[in-house]
């Protein structure tokens, strides 16, 4: 056997571990301090001394951003210092390094509920309720000093199990949220949820700024994020050119930068399983509503296959999933998420060729459940494990099929921490709170920065970016990721044209 998958633990699906090699991404040559640019309006902001902010205060304070996703609400507290002329904040999860609560080796201060908000439809008092572990959490790790407390700000970002929601069960819900934090000590609040395209550049702008690669305006290439959560499926990337109206620009300090970004709503994996709802996608014997599972890759590949794929025009080379634009790929990437779980239970951190994680799943998908539990009766205790088998189907279909990968490329990897940091979008989202702007071209979205609100203060982006008319193929001329050619291809096409 090449490839092997972890021997199953009693653990969460969520747990992270240390360390991930990212030679690929040229991690080396990334800075270990990230420099910084303007707070947002309401945000403090430094002297020129870099010293004493506006109001008084000085040195690092906390930030608290809750993701509230589908399946949970995860609370992340960061420790930020304000910018310093045009550079960026510094931001690092809390406890930072060398602070009195330093945290042992990848021990942060972070807490889960497993229930998502939007589980609290019709019931918005329980879903404000839902929060109170993480706030007296948080209330416990940072302590009680007033002035402490009224300099850390709260973020509530809820993602696409919230936007699966009709509004008006949306706006009870941050209704709610919004009055029990106004209750909390804490200084400024913020509560809304997010739109898929905010979701991807915020994945974006984590991994670019742990890398080291917002601060050297544009010296290093920067990297694509691609996320998977339970929900939704994001994409983002810098193409080296495509029609600039259909950008997200977006400026952080003295920089900006020109994105594709595209989230796809119900093709997070929690809600495409429930949609492919395929025996074939399971373990041999596993018990499915639909019956005992079969195991069978091929047949579970052709289901998800089938939900990704419309008709694109025969000379159309910039059509992804459901006939929707997309600029040719470009440059590295890193996969987030449910992409990040499922790589390193198959031990393909590293490097997550979709044809290795193919052959992984393949032989994962083969084993037999019943004797499985015979032989080793601990497997029961975790309910993610059988889960593995679809979660390798859908990951390779949605990379090759559905985004245009080939199957060998080199350019994705998938660690759980890089530089000893876990990656996600809330990252992002409090440096954009901090030091973002959109520019009045760009296609306008909302940025509260940490004004209380109840639901989105304006327009958010686009969902999906509709497919130009006249949309001209780019061409990649350094170092693009190889599209798959006529001569390579299999029974099944990409849902793009062959060409590419």
């Amino acid at each position: 056997m090449i490839f092997g998958f972890r021997r199953p633990r009693k653990l969460h699906r969520f747990e992270l571990v240390l360390g991930a090699g990212l030679v690929l991404l040229g991690i080396g040559c990334a800075s270990a301090s990230p420099p910084s640019a303007p707070l947002a309006e309401s945000a403090a902001k430094t002297d020129s001394t870099g010293s004493t902010d506006s109001t008084g205060s000085t040195g690092w304070r906390y930030a608290l951003v809750i993701d509230a996703s589908s399946s949970a609400s995860t609370l992340h507290i960061f420790e930020w210092m304000p910018a310093i002329d045009s550079r960026l904040p510094r931001i690092e999860a809390a406890p930072r390094t060398g602070s009195p609560g330093a945290k042992a080796a990848g021990e942060g201060w972070e807490k889960r509920v497993k229930t998502g908000l939007d589980s609290y439809r019709g019931r918005p008092n329980e879903a404000a309720a839902s929060l109170e572990p993480l706030i007296e959490y948080a209330l416990d790790k940072i302590g009680g000093d007033p002035a402490t407390l009224a300099r850390t700000s709260v973020l509530v970002r809820a993602t696409a199990g919230m936007r699966l929601l009709e509004a008006s069960h949306q706006a009870e819900i941050l209704s709610s949220i919004d009055r029990y934090l106004e209750s909390t000590p804490f200084g400024s609040t913020s509560t809304r949820v997010i739109s898929g395209a905010e979701e991807g550049l915020y994945g974006w702008i984590t991994v670019n700024y742990i890398l080291g690669h917002l601060e050297h305006g544009g010296r290093f290439p920067t990297v694509g994020a691609l996320d998977l959560g339970g929900a939704s499926t994001q994409i983002t990337f810098q193409p080296l050119d495509f029609p600039k109206r259909l950008a997200e620009t977006i400026t952080l300090g003295s920089n900006t930068y020109h994105l594709y970004t595209k989230s796809y709503l119900g093709l997070g994996q929690d809600r495409a399983r429930e949609t492919v709802a395929s025996p074939a996608c399971f373990l041999v014997g596993y018990p499915t509503p639909q019956g005992p599972g079969t195991g069978d890759f091929e047949a579970c590949r052709t289901a998800i296959h089938e939900a990704l794929t419309v008709a694109c025009p025969e000379d159309e080379q910039s059509c992804s999933m459901f006939g929707s634009y997309q600029p040719p790929l470009y440059g590295d990437f890193l996969a987030l998420s449910v992409y990040a779980y499922t790589a390193d239970f198959f031990g393909l951190r590293e490097r997550m060729r979709p044809e290795d994680l193919e052959v992984a799943g393949r032989e994962f998908c083969s084993r037999d459940w019943q004797r499985w539990l015979a032989d080793e009766p601990e497997v029961a205790d975790n309910p993610y494990l059988p889960l593995y088998c679809y979660a390798a189907v859908h990951v390779v279909t949605l990379l090759t099929d559905g985004f245009g990968f080939p199957a060998d490329t080199d350019r994705i990897s998938a660690p759980l921490k890089v530089q000893g940091s876990a990656i996600g979008w809330t990252l992002g989202a409090l440096l954009y709170e901090l030091a973002g702007s959109a520019p009045a071209t760009s296609s306008p979205w909302a940025t509260s920065a940490f004004l209380r609100e109840s639901g989105a203060s304006g327009r958010r982006p686009r969902e999906a970016v509709p497919m130009p008319a006249n949309a001209a193929s780019t061409r990649a001329i350094a170092a693009p990721v190889r599209r798959p050619g006529a001569e390579s291809a299999g029974p099944r096409q990409p849902v793009r044209p062959r060409s590419w």
